[in-house]
């Protein structure tokens, strides 16, 4: 074999190599507005089965994230839940999440699949998801109320959302907690542990608040 003969096939190898190296490592570029849906799967952990994870990357920016921890001999199945806003980092090209909770991460390899960035070898994949699941989970949240003439406002402090809240559940203890701290109309921050009913559209329509915590007479969110 020629030398220049040996040389081309190397030049030809090396082009080879760098292209497949640069093709697996790059992520595809999709377009930010097929990124809004709902994602699930199942998370590795170490001793269990996994977590069941859902995502709700929503089209207004907020997100809903629910895991839930297997039973184990020490205690029950544990269900936890955030919510707040999420971003596409342009430059890392990824989504971030932000909200109640730590700060999450997810790689986009496809159209499809999200993959949360983590210290474990092990993929923390989830999937689009084309079911519609119940995102009515009792969660705790900090947000401003206000009331005047008996019916009350909430604005969740992550997310933004501003809803009616029902008059049901523990609404008798906010009631009472919000006229011993603040006049009619003005704002307070509480906190409570409440669930969300959507609209047809996917806006939230209102609050029911299943167990009342506390009220603060001064700051905001």
């Amino acid at each position: 074999m020629t030398l220049n003969r040996i040389v081309i096939l190397i030049a030809f190898f090396l082009v080879g190599s760098c292209g497949s190296e640069g093709d697996s490592e790059s992520p595809p570029d999709l377009p930010l507005t097929s990124l809004p849906g709902v994602y699930s799967g199942v998370f590795p952990c170490e001793g269990c089965p996994g977590m069941p994870t859902t995502l709700w990357l929503r089209s207004d920016g907020r997100f809903f994230f629910e895991q839930t921890y297997p039973a184990v001999e020490e205690r029950g199945a544990m269900h936890t839940h955030s919510l707040g806003r999420w971003g596409w980092d342009a430059d890392e090209r990824i989504v971030v999440l932000q909200g109640s909770g730590p700060v999450r991460r997810f790689a986009r390899p496809d159209a499809d699949t999200l993959m949360m960035q983590t210290n474990s070898d092990l993929a923390h994949r989830i999937v689009r998801d084309s079911a519609a699941p119940d995102f009515s989970a009792t969660i705790r949240m900090l947000g401003m109320t206000r009331m005047r003439g008996g019916n009350a406002w909430f604005t969740e402090c992550m997310t933004g959302f501003e809803v009616p809240v029902n008059k049901v559940g523990d609404f008798a203890r906010l009631r009472h907690q919000y006229r011993s701290a603040a006049g009619q109309g003005r704002a307070v921050v509480v906190e409570l542990e409440g669930h969300f009913s959507w609209l047809r559209d996917g806006a939230p329509g209102s609050l029911t608040i299943d167990r009342f915590i506390t009220v603060k007479a001064e700051g905001g969110c």
